[in-house]
């Protein structure tokens, strides 16, 4: 047995799937578990657990199975999540890689079964492709559900969610006071009228065994939701419209207000004001000196002003490596303003389309798959058509029917296989997709943060810094993907933003 086998056998893996419960059935549950099952004994990986979300929306990862599993891999337990496609882990490009940042920093790697991802540089442009892609139709199915829901908003009724404490709907999904709880509410509102404080008023309610909406024992977070809650008023209050009167109210204005008034004085502001820096090479950026990753740091100078900047992770922990610490906007500087170039190269941004969507179409066999399963159903019909006819013909007898079972039955998962492959070919990528995908970032902000963390997620794979030089090793094959800038320990603090002009790539 070879050492990849080897290595497979001791990998352990997870599963986890979902489905929304405004588009599908339980069934695609159980196909999406079939088809990871499938996929893990191909890779020669032991299932150890099955993280399943019932009824649940893809438009947020507050998922409670989900949430679990994240939790779990700090257990190391296991080394693989495997689920169906991109959207089951976020819905869009930040909650995706938030996402797998917390699995890459406990050793733990997502793996997708519809769409076979390769383990390459071009994996992760094709990757983010991907995720753009999922970000879109969640975009456009959230645009349908409010148009839904902006019917039901004008009728002032439920649209979903969490009933605020207190509340019922009625059979029109109109709000009503909940005789049991509505009292719950209003107790609230007066112990913290007269003067009670939140940890005395959490101690009575759950001394009373007086529970939150969810049913659960109040907590600070759970009493301020109630004690800031203005539809208690009788305001219907939904995505900024708001409707007097369109709730039955619970709370009079003038208690509402005074409570109002009394958490504002009760509000102590903070002693100081931390102030946390957005270090967007992490995961990225490694000494060149020992290897080790490079981490942000904050510190103050002499006159007050704070400095952000990257530090060799084994110097800070164990001073066991000399390398010196550099500014967290000159390192930064120099990394998008490499990505811009890279941007800017148009027969470049050509080549990166043409290999991924290469890498994409090896990868990719499902349309092979789909022209298999459709020849073999029109095997399966035409000998159901053959029986039909002996049928007709008047020959019929108990193995005719048997063998018109079985083919019926053949016949009904074929459809089954086909409809499960469909489906993941809704949206074929083609070469053009990923070459529009990446020149829209030509249009990008370069000074907004969070598409600065999007630039580098996308292109760059690793940062060495050493002290003579920076080496950059981009997201795409060839002979030009690691980028080389020399003597950068010379540079004076006016050259931050404007110390490329010595490139040399190899």
């Amino acid at each position: 047995m070879n050492s990849d086998n080897q290595i497979s056998e001791r990998t352990n893996a997870v599963i986890y799937a979902r489905y929304s419960s405004h588009s599908q059935g339980e069934q695609s549950i159980e196909g999406q578990l079939e088809k990871a099952y499938s996929y893990a004994s191909s890779k020669g990986y032991r299932i150890v657990h099955e993280y399943i979300d019932r009824a649940q929306s893809g438009r947020t990862d507050k998922r409670d199975e989900f949430q679990q599993m994240l939790k779990d891999t700090a257990k190391k337990q296991f080394q693989v999540i495997i689920i169906w496609k991109v959207d089951r882990f976020g819905r869009n490009r930040e909650e995706i890689a938030l996402n797998k940042i917390k699995c890459k920093r406990n050793g733990v790697r997502v793996e997708y079964v519809a769409e076979n991802i390769p383990d390459s540089p071009e994996g992760v442009i094709l990757e983010s492709v991907l995720e753009g892609i999922a970000e879109y139709y969640s975009l456009q199915l959230s645009q349908n559900v409010r148009r839904g829901q902006a019917i039901s908003v004008q009728k002032c009724q439920s649209v979903g969610g969490v009933r605020p404490l207190g509340y019922i709907t009625d059979e029109n999904k109109r709000y009503a006071i909940d005789p049991k709880t509505a009292p719950t509410v209003k107790l609230i509102f007066e112990l913290y009228s007269k003067g009670g404080t939140v940890t005395e008023i959490i101690k009575r309610l759950n001394k009373e065994g007086l529970t939150t909406a969810k049913g659960k024992p109040f907590t600070k977070n759970s009493l301020y939701s109630v004690l800031n809650n203005e539809k208690y008023t009788g305001i219907y209050i939904h995505n900024g419209v708001r409707i007097d009167g369109g709730m039955p109210q619970i709370i009079e204005q003038e208690l509402f207000q005074k409570v109002q008034e009394l958490m504002k004085v009760n509000r102590r502001a903070p002693s100081h004001k931390w102030s946390r820096a957005d270090y967007i090479l992490t995961d990225k950026l490694f000494c060149g000196k020992c290897g080790s990753p490079m981490v942000g740091e904050c510190g103050t100078g002499k006159s007050g002003m704070t400095y952000n900047y990257y530090i060799c992770s084994k110097r800070k922990r164990f001073r066991a490596c000399d390398k010196k610490a550099v500014r967290q906007d000159w390192i930064e500087g120099i990394v998008l303003r490499e990505i811009k170039t890279i941007l800017e190269n148009d027969e470049l941004l050509k080549y990166i389309a043409a290999n991924t969507y290469r890498y994409y179409m090896q990868q990719n066999a499902a349309e092979e798959e789909l022209q298999i399963i459709r020849g073999k159903l029109e095997e399966v019909d035409s000998a159901i058509n053959n029986i039909v006819k002996a049928v007709e013909a008047g020959m019929f007898n108990p193995a005719l029917k048997k063998r018109m079972d079985e083919l019926e039955e053949q016949r009904e998962n074929l459809l089954t296989a086909s409809a499960d492959i469909e489906i993941t070919q809704v949206f074929k990528l083609t070469e053009e997709h990923i070459l529009f995908f990446l020149r829209q970032f030509k249009k990008a902000d370069f000074e907004n943060i969070d598409c600065q963390k999007r630039l580098i997620a996308t292109f760059v794979n690793s940062i060495y810094l050493y002290d003579d030089k920076i080496v950059i090793t981009f997201n795409y094959s060839g002979n030009n993907r690691t980028v080389s800038l020399a003597e950068v320990d010379n540079a004076t603090e006016g050259d931050l933003f404007g110390c490329c002009a010595s490139l040399s790539a190899r």
